[in-house]
């Protein structure tokens, strides 16, 4: 080291050593900013001095003496091999963004990414197919590639459907397809034969057994020839349609199995796309899976649609040929099975001529498949196309009615939907059609009478008068003339004119059972069909002197007797409880002093009756006559003594079994049994009876109604009408005789008539329960009789059911399993009924008979008033049973 060199390095230390504190503690608080790196010397950059440049290459590095030009003697720059790499720049902390982000001279590599990846998976098949086939030709690997290609998106979308679909019908309930098949409930009477039917859809199912054999050959080779061969899809036959499309640029065929078809009328699919069908076909492959082909087959039968209203194979054969379906003809099945391609379109009923093409082509395809020969083929090409549907019946029944009602209150909704029941009612057809036919017999010939008709003329002029001209009182010859000349018009020239409605006179009855309250008849009015009021249940009128033999009951029910004696004197001021200035007088003007408490009732004495009442207290008689089975709104005066309360003619029959039983009144009820269509029993009817009166004041007013009945009373008429059988009975007329009723009883029946209009008119002058009611009542018993309802001694204690017994209704012997087996066996509960000593030989048993405890019972009540249970009074609910499921 020389002189100078030591000399600068003291200086240097002594340099540091001098900086003043005060400026070091500036300089600490000043930012500090970095030192930047000396830029690299290129060529003709401004403010550098300009040095040789240095050309790249292979150069031969020479060893020499250094630069004498060189400030520190440094040897000369070497050329280097690989080019020199670009200065690292260290830029200031309060640099721009723009500086600090330029890019480095370096390429970066592409990072992972979710789309690269994807793109990878999805081209790796692909990628792997070109590397199979890159050593082939490529007039063969190209082909190959797309074939390979086309294949294997194929074959990844088929299992996107697969469960996209798949998933989609697991949200269907499978079990639908056999158990969701409405069906019409079947009302039968108490002798199981058919009233109507209700509620479900117009079917009856039927098993497969009772098809015959040559329907289902005719169906399959019509609509699914392969079904016992594929799995609910038939590949064929879409490769068959896919190929007609392509051919005619339209789809001009289906390929639809019968399970994809059960599966859209299932699920009721009405949309025709491609969302729809795969939809089915995932379906179809779970109920192939689920079910047997007998049962697909037998479900499908019995639901398809067959034209009009029929649905399955039974609705079908009776609607088009009134036949089971077991008694088809070869060429009534081959309709059958050729018109469900388009039941509206080829019914044989508007379009016999279609019809018989598609029957033809069926038979045709039968031949050609070897079911039939050609003798047979032949025939039943030469039978022409013949429907005979059935006699059309009306269901407008007022009947039917009362059992719509009550199985609306008993079934739950589930249950109205399917339908598929069987009701067992109570009814008696034979007596509800008699009982029809009667009343509207005496009611023509009251219309037919000249003082009727001039009274009707006389009431339709006052109307007129007073500005009523809607609703045009007429007789029912008169409505029906004008009903049909209204229908005549044609439908454009009727305009804002209104169709003419029923105003003549109308009758209504009820008959039911004295020991069980079974409803036996129940008519609303004259015709169904006219007037869908049911006057039997919804009509509520005054019931006059009807009501009266209650006001004596509760009088008898107080210990008072048929003979004490009650006056029949003018009624006095302030006598009457609650009705100081009522004073009523006697239908026929006359007063006869002190009489027996029985002549007051026998011969219907208004003074004696309100007395007689007034003794036994407004409230005792109300609350008896609401035991009875009176319902409704009560006007509580004096003056319900003499009917002012209203009642239906049910009411009323139910009040009047009371006396033919001893006190005790049964509730009535219409319904006795429902089933399913197998015979499992599904609900039960809950059988009642109450105490209304003990049975000394019942059968003292019970005797004193039968010679109510006998000559000299007011419906002595009945032995001269015909009815001699022990009966017992009260006429009622109310004011300005508007209503005109009887009721009366027999030792088995109760029967309620009322007569009148359905406003509050004027039947005709003179127009007593006596006259107008009355005979209907005794023909009506007549026609019970011969219906094999004897009438025997008037009870005077409570009925009881008695031993039900088990009769087949073709041969009036005691039934049994073939009897049940043909539905031809009913239980008869008739009190008195003869049984028969001989088993059914009409039909063959199947078994051996039920033991005795399969027959039903009922323990009649015991006769002493102790041991008769005492009931609340009757409330709007509590008129008809209630039913409980089994």
């Amino acid at each position: 080291m020389g002189v100078d060199d030591k000399l600068r390095k003291g200086n240097a230390g002594s340099w540091r050593e001098r900086i003043p504190d005060a400026q070091s503690a500036s300089r600490a608080r000043s930012p500090r900013r970095k030192r930047q790196s000396p830029r690299p010397a290129y060529p003709g950059l401004p403010g550098e001095e300009p040095r040789p440049a240095v050309i790249p290459g292979p150069t031969r590095r020479t060893a020499g003496p250094r630069d004498s030009s060189s400030p520190y003697g440094a040897p000369s720059p070497q050329p280097r091999k690989t080019p020199r790499p670009a200065p690292r720049v260290e830029y200031d902390e309060e640099a721009t963004p723009e500086r600090s982000s330029r890019p480095s001279g370096k390429r970066r590599k592409p990072g992972f990414t979710i789309f690269g990846a994807l793109w990878l998976v999805l081209t790796m098949p692909f990628r792997f197919i070109g590397a199979l086939t890159r050593n082939i030709r490529w007039f063969i690997s190209w082909p190959l590639r797309i074939l390979l290609s086309v294949s294997f998106v194929g074959i990844v979308v088929g299992a996107i459907l697969v469960f996209l679909y798949g998933t989609i019908s697991n949200r269907y309930d499978i079990s639908e397809v056999k158990s969701n098949i409405p069906e019409r409930t079947v009302i039968l009477d108490r002798k199981n034969r058919t009233i109507g039917t209700l509620h479900g859809e117009n079917r009856r199912r039927v098993p497969l057994q009772e098809v015959p054999p040559i329907f289902i050959d005719a169906l399959l080779l019509r609509e699914d020839n392969r079904f016992y061969d594929h799995g609910g899809v038939d590949w064929i036959g879409v490769g068959r349609a896919v190929a007609q499309v392509i051919k005619h640029k339209r789809a001009t065929q289906g390929a639809s199995t019968l399970t994809m078809q059960l599966a859209k009328i299932t699920y009721n699919h009405q949309e025709r796309n491609l969302h729809s069908k795969l939809t089915e076909v995932a379906l179809a492959k779970r109920i192939e899976a689920t079910y047997s082909k007998d049962e697909i087959l037998e479900t499908y039968i019995n639901r398809i649609f067959w034209g009009h209203t029929f649905l399955g194979i039974a609705a079908a054969s009776r609607g088009y040929y009134d036949k089971e379906p077991r008694d088809l003809s070869l060429s009534e099945c081959a309709t059958l099975a050729g018109i469900i391609y388009g039941p509206n379109d080829f019914s044989p009923l508007k379009h016999p001529e279609e019809a018989r093409k598609v029957r033809d082509i069926v038979l045709g395809l039968l031949k050609d498949a070897g079911k039939i020969t050609e003798v047979q083929y032949a025939a039943a090409l030469a039978e022409p196309i013949v429907t005979h549907p059935p006699q059309s019946r009306s269901e407008e029944n007022y009947a039917m009615d009362l059992v719509r009602r009550e199985l609306d209150a008993i079934l739950e909704e589930e249950d109205i939907r399917l339908g598929g029941l069987v009701v067992h009612t109570t009814l008696d057809l034979d007596l509800q059609n008699a009982t029809l036919d009667i009343i509207n017999k005496h009611m023509t010939a009251l219309e037919s009478r000249k003082d009727f008709k001039k009274h009707l003329a006389s009431l339709q002029a006052r109307r007129e008068k007073r500005g009523i001209v809607k609703n045009k009182l007429t007789t029912k010859a008169e409505y029906e003339a004008a009903l049909a000349a209204y229908k005549a018009i044609p439908a454009e020239q009727r305009g804002k004119k209104q169709p003419p409605m029923p105003n003549y006179i109308q009758s209504a009855a009820v008959v039911m059972d004295n020991a069980t309250g079974a409803l036996l008849a129940v008519v609303g009015g004259r015709d169904a069909e006219e007037s869908k009021l049911n006057r039997a249940i919804q009509s509520r009128r005054q019931t006059g002197s009807l009501f009266k033999p209650f006001v004596y009951a509760t009088f008898f029910q107080q210990g008072n007797s048929a003979d004490t004696r009650i006056s029949d004197d003018r009624i006095a001021h302030g006598e009457i409880r609650g009705a100081a200035n009522w004073s009523p007088r006697n239908s026929d003007g006359t007063y006869r002093g002190m009489k027996p408490a029985s002549f007051g009732l026998i011969l219907s004495r208004n003074t004696m009756s309100v007395r007689i009442g007034n003794r036994a207290g407004l409230g005792n008689v109300i609350q008896s006559a609401e035991l009875a089975g009176f319902h409704g709104n009560v006007s509580k005066t004096p003056a319900l003594f003499l009917g002012t309360w209203e009642a239906s003619p049910l009411d009323v029959a139910s009040a009047y079994s009371v006396f033919a039983n001893g006190g005790v009144r049964p509730t009535p009820y219409i319904i006795d049994h429902i089933t399913d269509s197998k015979g499992q029993p599904r609900f039960a009817i809950t059988k009642s009876r109450r105490a209304v009166y003990s049975q000394r004041a019942a059968n003292i007013t019970s005797s004193i109604l039968q010679q109510v009945c006998k000559p000299g009373g007011t419906a002595g008429r009945i032995t001269a009408l015909g009815f001699k059988a022990p009966c017992g009975g009260k006429t009622g007329t109310t004011n300005n005789y508007t209503n005109a009723w009887f009721a009366g009883y027999t030792s088995n029946l109760t029967c309620s008539v009322w007569v009148g209009f359905d406003t509050a008119t004027k039947i005709l002058e003179k127009g007593y329960g006596g006259t107008l009611a009355l005979p209907i009542w005794t023909d009506i018993m007549l026609a019970s009789q011969k219906e094999g309802y004897p009438s025997n001694a008037i009870r005077t204690r409570a009925a009881s059911e008695g031993q039900a017994v088990l009769v087949c209704r073709e041969s009036n012997q005691l039934a049994h399993s073939g009897c049940q087996y043909a539905k031809t066996a009913y239980y008869e509960t008739t009190v008195g009924y003869q049984a028969p000593s001989k088993m059914c030989e009409k039909h063959i048993p199947l078994a051996e008979p039920g033991s005795e405890e399969d027959i039903p019972y009922a323990e009649p009540l015991d006769s002493s008033d102790d041991n008769i249970p005492l009931a609340e009074p009757v409330d709007e609910t509590d008129g008809i049973p209630y039913a409980t499921p089994i």
